[in-house]
């Protein structure tokens, strides 16, 4: 009887000590995710423009992944301007011309994805 009650106590246990582990490294993580968001809050707290608070929110300063991401956006680009141009210089219809111009607005973010997938 004695050394079933001593199993169980160590099994409570063990399951305490788990738990207790569980919530100390939630608490760690909601610590660490506290400073990261305080590094990107405090700038943005202090401007009144909406733009540069969006920007600042979204991309932090000293942003590791910046070059790449604007690398990316002018290689979408120029193949956006690349149809646009060839468009405009062989279809003689406005309404085609503000058709494609339409569709390649709505298609530009679907040719970063599949030009520069980030899986």
């Amino acid at each position: 009887m004695s050394n079933e009650r001593a199993k169980r106590r160590a099994q409570r246990e063990a399951v305490a000590a788990e738990e207790r582990r569980t919530r100390e490294a939630k608490a760690q993580r909601a610590a660490t995710r506290a400073t990261v968001a305080s590094a990107v809050v405090s700038p943005m707290s202090r401007t009144r423009s909406r733009l540069s608070r969006w920007h600042r929110r979204t991309y932090p300063q000293g942003d590791p992944f910046a070059r790449r991401r604007r690398r990316q956006a002018g290689v979408v680009l120029v193949i956006f301007l690349v149809v646009q141009m060839l468009t405009w210089w062989r279809v003689p219809s406005l309404g085609a011309r503000l058709g494609v111009l339409a569709i390649s607005v709505l298609l530009a973010p679907v040719v970063r994805l599949l030009l520069f997938d980030r899986r």
